[in-house]
């Protein structure tokens, strides 16, 4: 067989059914209000909608601040993020975004040029993560 173009394959499917579905779920990381809509139209969805916590993040919050992890100290942390500079800080957001839960509360408030995050509703590896970049660019 020759590398590239099109090739045939000869395959028999055999279908005993008219119709097969498969279902997947799909988790969309900060939606637009334009897909939340569509998604709407089609069934109910699930998890936060632009911020707005739901009552399973609210209990998983109140669990978490009850067991901060290990070796982090939220406190600092918090003091850690306000102290960084601005690229720094454009990196933090994207660290979030990237690695956030359903359970994760966050606000982007474009307009006031402000990025919210409960820190209690990180998932833990990403608490560590924020806390290795405060200590990579503060030194401690």
């Amino acid at each position: 067989m020759e590398k590239g173009g099109d090739h045939e394959l000869l395959h028999d499917l055999n279908f005993q059914k008219e119709r097969y579905e498969a279902e997947h779920k799909i988790t969309f990381k900060n939606p637009k209000p334009n897909l939340l809509e569509k998604l709407k139209e089609s069934g109910p969805i699930g998890g936060e909608e632009n911020g707005v916590k739901s009552k399973r993040a609210d209990d998983s919050a109140k669990k978490q601040r009850k067991r901060p992890e290990k070796g982090v100290d939220m406190e600092k942390l918090a003091d850690n993020l306000q102290r960084l500079g601005e690229e720094d800080l454009l990196q933090v957001v994207e660290m979030v975004h990237n690695n956030k839960t359903a359970d994760t509360y966050t606000k982007n408030d474009v307009e006031q040029g402000e990025f919210h995050v409960d820190l209690y509703t990180l998932p833990d590896s990403l608490v560590r993560m924020l806390w290795d970049f405060c200590v990579e660019k503060l030194g401690g």
